[in-house]
């Protein structure tokens, strides 16, 4: 394994009469790395730089935290570079450092399924590089801390001043907010006996969630989508021998790869549809008359490079409409699984060894020491028992529901609404910011220098969940507009191309 440190210390001052712009980036997941990354790339001015991130290691977040070698990226490695114009740039930088060739990370096409922590590493070492070739001209540091207010204060020489948990406060002409996905939050009324049981686990991601699960387990696993994926994966390589059930409202798994073609013209001149059931049915011809030839994978994948278009073209209620009834389907095609964690999954469903039942979760309790789960069947459940509610015990309870959805039960998101600096998009879904990421706030109006990049903008683009729609997202911008300028939206100075 390769071992890579970025230093917290703030480096020596730039030998320059120039004031470094301070920029205080609220996040050091994959996110906030790769704006630091494009920004030190982009920019030719002194900067003074603050990543807040609690976490020791920077880039890995919850997507790259992980170690376990059986949780791999989705996609392949070509298409994970971090660089739009040097698309084989990981692929490569996995070969220089010997974590390929690796048969077991390389599927029949070719493509390279690497595992999450080597792509945590590959970001981490790119920032390393990327602080190195800045030299004095950066200041850098990274606050293990967690940001508890922001306010605006230009009256004090700079725009804001970001107050951290610890009690210190940081000035700031930019503040970025990059933070990503939240913890789960409890999909339904959970017994404080049932918290405190030692086979509930209500984070997947936290260190025993797998190994804290007893090898004879009988396990529930809510939620059906990729962390379900690769939860199961780990109990099988954790040598697993109870039974494993795994249950949603809809029962959907994500499905495999097929071709990577994104470059296909979806609207083939045609205006965007105006509603979500049009969007609906043109995708579903594109498909007819396609996947003879290709398969459907095309369809979507071209329906994700230009999803932005279609986004604004539908009214808000509309997106509204799409999020609450098309959601998940869009998911499990949109975001499918490696192969390997695929073919898993897929085998332990027809071999029997995992259950999957159209079921959602009404409570959860202990009862003989065991997990006493309310199942609400549905419709085609495949349940040996007719739809309506049953009780069930387990003895351990994994949550995979994903991320918490309500941006607003963050305590800084929620302060920063409550002072009318921020403001929620017209999905509901996450912050509303501007084609720019610039933060609206209460009136809707521009709130200069404060960005929000990653998930959180998902509602206002379209798509903003991917590693790799988010650093195209970050370069492009970063490329077009200087976000340290202090000039009007009408007067943006250009920043210098990268090389």
């Amino acid at each position: 394994m390769i071992k890579t440190h970025i230093g917290i210390a703030l480096q020596t001052d730039p030998q320059t009469n120039s004031a470094p712009a301070r920029i205080v980036i609220v996040g050091g997941g994959f996110t906030g790395v790769a704006y630091a990354i494009h920004l030190l790339r982009l920019s030719t001015q002194p900067l003074a730089i603050s990543i807040v991130e609690p976490a020791a290691e920077l880039a890995r977040g919850i997507a790259y935290g992980t170690d376990a070698p059986e949780h791999r990226i989705n996609v392949p490695s070509d298409r994970m570079s971090l660089f739009g114009s040097h698309a084989t740039h990981a692929t490569e930088w996995f070969f220089e450092q010997g974590i390929l060739p690796d048969a077991p990370s390389t599927d029949a096409r070719g493509h390279h399924y690497v595992s999450r922590a080597s792509y945590g590493l590959y970001v981490q070492d790119i920032l390393r590089q990327t602080l190195a070739a800045a030299g004095a001209r950066v200041q850098w540091r990274h606050l293990r801390d967690q940001v508890a207010s922001i306010a605006a204060t230009p009256e004090q020489g700079s725009r804001y001043q970001v107050r951290l948990a610890g009690g210190e406060w940081l000035p700031a002409d930019i503040v970025v907010l990059a933070f990503g996905h939240a913890t789960p939050a409890l999909p339904c009324p959970v017994s404080s006996a049932a918290l405190a049981h030692p086979g509930f686990f209500p984070n997947p991601w936290q260190p025993n969630a797998v190994s804290g699960v007893d090898a004879d387990a009988d396990v529930l696993l809510v939620g059906t989508g990729l962390t379900m994926a690769d939860v199961f994966v780990s109990l099988l390589r954790g040598g697993h021998r109870g039974g494993i059930t795994a249950i949603s409202r809809r029962g959907l798994l994500s499905h495999a790869h097929g071709q990577f073609i994104d470059n296909i013209d979806f609207l083939e001149g045609q205006a965007a549809p105006q509603t979500a059931r049009a969007l609906l049915r043109l995708i579903r011809r594109r498909v007819q008359r396609d996947a003879p030839a290709m398969g459907w994978h095309p369809v979507l994948d071209s329906v994700r490079s230009q999803l932005h278009k279609l986004w604004q073209a539908l009214p808000p209620e509309q997106r509204r409409r799409a999020v609450r009834r098309l959601l998940p389907f869009w998911e499990v095609h949109r975001f499918r699984a490696a192969p390997q964690v695929h073919g898993a999954v897929a085998a332990a469903r027809d071999g029997g060894r995992l259950a999957v039942i159209k079921a959602g979760i009404g409570g959860i309790e202990v009862a003989q020491q065991r997990l006493l789960c309310t199942l609400q069947l549905r419709e085609g459940s495949g349940a040996p028992v007719q739809q309506g509610e049953r009780k069930q015990a387990f003895d351990a309870v994994i949550l995979c529901t994903g991320p918490e959805k309500n941006i607003a039960r963050n305590p800084l998101i929620s302060s920063l609404l409550d002072a009318g600096l921020v403001r929620l998009d017209e999905v509901g879904i996450g912050l509303d910011v501007d084609a720019r990421s610039r933060v609206l706030n209460a009136q809707g109006e521009v709130v200069e220098g404060l960005f929000a990049y990653g998930p959180m903008t998902r509602g206002t683009f379209g798509e903003m969940t991917g590693a790799p729609n988010i650093t195209v997202h970050i370069e492009q911008l970063l490329r077009r507009h200087d976000p340290l300028s202090r000039t009007s939206s009408q007067d943006v100075r250009e920043v210098l191309a990268c090389e």
